[in-house]
């Protein structure tokens, strides 16, 4: 039974360079003092594609969000750039609240490999440039909360079981007193759309990278226990409507002509917790992977068609059954 309850793990580091400006204030020359740094830290560890945002046009923008590479607060600063590794599991964003934000995203639960990864990229950067740390309280970022280590760590997990039966709430209190947090899909303030939820440190200050790791790794696996539990007493108590809900989804996915985005991502939810309980079984496509490439401007990337809303749910539709109904080799 394929498991789709933990979708992906993510480790940010936030860093400054002492001396600089945060980016609210920062002047064009420092600017260009930061991006020759990051750039040349990247260059000795992985071939990498830089982008200057604002050189970019929209449909490049939503692309950069809708992949996770960015948020959509740094489309809005006018110094932002990115650099992305080839493979597009490493990026490191250039002025957003901070001078610096690294990151690795990988599938599954793989918080230290990303940690591994984005820690190979700061020792390389500390020998670029003078980062701003304090031995007292660690590295100094522009918002408190990310002073110390600078560390977010994440698990963004499916949890539909735990928001249909309304435990979100006391499953936020618990993890508040770990010092953790829980939040919908694209962060802060956001809801849990198609019942995605990132888990994350809420502290950065006073503990080390390998704590606060070891923390949300083990509040995520604690979490799947939970969530698979919930999702069998949730199944005993609805069985013939979720049957219904998975089967009428995987048929629609099989032969749909038009596929609109919101309509999609609900099928896919239905079809997840399917798999997730047994009811079927789909071994030649990962769901969360082809959700991704679904999105509208992905979509365009990838198969070339044009922005008419028609087409994209044609295109999305053709999409989704070529790779379902594929047969396995």
């Amino acid at each position: 039974m394929t498991d789709y309850s933990v979708i992906s793990s993510r480790v940010r580091l936030a860093r400054n360079i002492s001396g600089v400006k945060f980016p609210s204030k920062i002047t064009p020359e420092e600017v260009l003092m930061v991006e020759k740094a990051a750039r040349a830290a990247a260059k000795t560890l992985f071939d990498a594609r830089f982008y200057r945002i604002a050189d970019l046009d929209p449909a490049e923008r939503a692309y950069l969000v809708e992949g996770h590479y960015v948020s959509p607060m740094f489309l809005e600063s006018p110094f932002a750039s990115l650099i992305l590794s080839e493979d597009g599991k490493q990026s490191v964003m250039l002025q957003e609240e901070d001078h610096i934000r690294s990151q690795c995203i990988l599938p599954g639960l793989a918080l230290n490999e990303c940690f591994e990864r984005v820690k190979e990229y700061d020792f390389a950067l500390r020998e670029k440039a003078r980062l701003a740390y304090d031995k007292q309280l660690g590295y100094l970022t522009a918002c408190p909360t990310n002073v110390g280590t600078g560390m977010r760590a994440s698990v963004m997990m499916f949890l539909p079981a735990l928001s249909a039966m309304g435990k979100i709430e006391d499953l936020e209190e618990e993890l508040k007193s770990a010092n953790l947090t829980i939040r919908g899909a694209l962060g802060e303030g956001s809801k849990g759309e198609g019942y995605r939820y990132q888990i994350s440190n809420a502290v950065s200050l006073g503990v080390t990278e390998e704590t606060i790791l070891n923390r949300v790794e083990s509040a995520a696996g604690r979490i799947k226990e939970i969530e698979s539990k919930m999702l069998d007493l949730y199944y005993e108590r609805n069985r013939l409507q979720l049957e219904d809900s998975v089967a009428r989804s995987y048929a629609l996915l099989c032969s749909a002509k038009l596929l609109p985005q919101q309509e999609l991502e609900s099928l896919l939810v239905n079809v997840k917790i399917g798999i997730m309980l047994g009811l079927l079984t789909i071994n030649t496509v990962n769901l969360d992977e082809l959700a991704l490439l679904c999105k509208p401007s992905s979509l365009i990337r990838l198969t070339k068609c044009s922005g008419n809303a028609m087409e994209l749910d044609a295109t999305r539709a053709e999409t989704v059954r070529k790779a379902i109904t594929k047969k396995e080799e």
